[in-house]
């Protein structure tokens, strides 16, 4: 007679670094085949561009990883890890019934403003300090996928946590 035993709830810390991980190697994969793709033609890639000019250039992609991230990876990492507790796949579990009510969002305008203002004043120096600065394409898509990785990581773990407080 087969014996079945139900697997036990993963630790929060445990799900936390697993996710940052995951979103982190998801994010290394986006960002480099992104930027890779915009700029394999590219004889190079300047650090900065006149405000609204749309080729690629650093400034505008690190404004651009700074709202996009912000927004959708705090959104999506925090539905994922509610749907999990409530499922009783991660301990501690939340009942069924709970509602995250304007918590994620709040969550993803912080992190919106801790990522923009640090892209747009990276922006601001490079044009003032090195307007001429420029990046070979491949270059350039290994800073790009470093600096999403390392903010996925990140905002991973802030969302991931903020999900202890429910």
């Amino acid at each position: 007679m087969a014996t079945l035993i139900a697997a036990a709830p993963v630790t929060m810390d445990a799900f936390i670094e697993k996710q940052a991980r995951m979103d982190a190697v998801v994010n290394i994969v986006l960002a480099g085949g992104i930027n890779y793709w915009l700029t394999r033609d590219l004889p190079f890639v300047p650090a900065t561009l006149p405000f609204g000019d749309s080729a690629p250039n650093l400034g505008g992609t690190l404004v651009g990883i700074a709202v996009l991230m912000s927004l959708l990876l705090t959104l999506i990492v925090y539905g994922i890890t509610i749907s999990q507790r409530k499922a009783g796949k991660i301990a501690p579990d939340l009942p069924a019934g709970t509602r995250v009510g304007f918590a994620p969002f709040l969550l993803a305008l912080k992190h919106l403003a801790m990522t923009l203002i640090p892209a747009v004043l990276i922006g601001m120096a490079l044009q003032g300090a090195m307007p001429d600065l420029r990046f070979s394409p491949p270059v350039f898509t290994v800073m790009v996928t470093i600096i999403a990785a390392v903010l996925a990581y990140y905002m991973s773990k802030s969302t991931t946590r903020a999900t202890l407080r429910l």
